[in-house]
């Protein structure tokens, strides 16, 4: 990372971006190696102390395809921002925070599984992971699971 000092860390801090955020952007690549970035709604959580984040969609289209030929992601979210003025144009910048890393996709197949990762996405955005998760809405839906091998964290803020 070239700005060392914008660099965040410290786990419970990168953990909590995580948390402020709202859209996670998987980078997926084509067969021509074209790439494709899906803004996705997700969960996090923490297995064996690996983070993993979850994620829904229909159960085919291209991000599936795409997602089944190559599993091998990078990822991004960011949130925080906000235009931090100046005297003059050149001292303007500009407020984030953002998480980037990569990681590998795994389809969940049993219903249990499933169930869980909604849950988890579910209690992201609502608080709660204790939602009931119908049979039919399981059936039309693929849930896909992508643990993290390697991640880091900026923040830039007012001074």
């Amino acid at each position: 990372m070239r700005r060392k000092d914008r660099e965040v860390t410290d786990a419970a801090a990168l953990r909590a971006i995580v948390q402020a955020c709202d859209c996670c952007r998987l980078g997926l690549v084509d067969e021509d190696g074209v790439a494709c970035i899906v803004p996705l709604n997700f969960g996090y959580t923490e297995e064996d102390g690996q983070p993993v984040l979850y994620f829904h969609s229909a159960r085919e289209g291209h991000k599936l395809t795409l997602l089944r030929k190559n599993p091998v992601v990078g990822f991004e979210m960011d949130t925080g921002h906000g235009l931090l003025p100046g005297d003059r144009a050149e001292d303007y910048s500009f407020a984030y925070r953002s998480v980037m890393g990569r990681g590998t996709v795994d389809f969940l197949q049993e219903p249990a599984a499933k169930r869980a990762g909604l849950n988890c996405i579910m209690a992201h955005y609502t608080g709660r992971s204790d939602w009931t998760v119908s049979d039919a809405m399981l059936g039309a839906t693929a849930v896909f699971r992508l643990r993290v091998t390697d991640w880091t964290a900026k923040e830039h803020k007012a001074p």
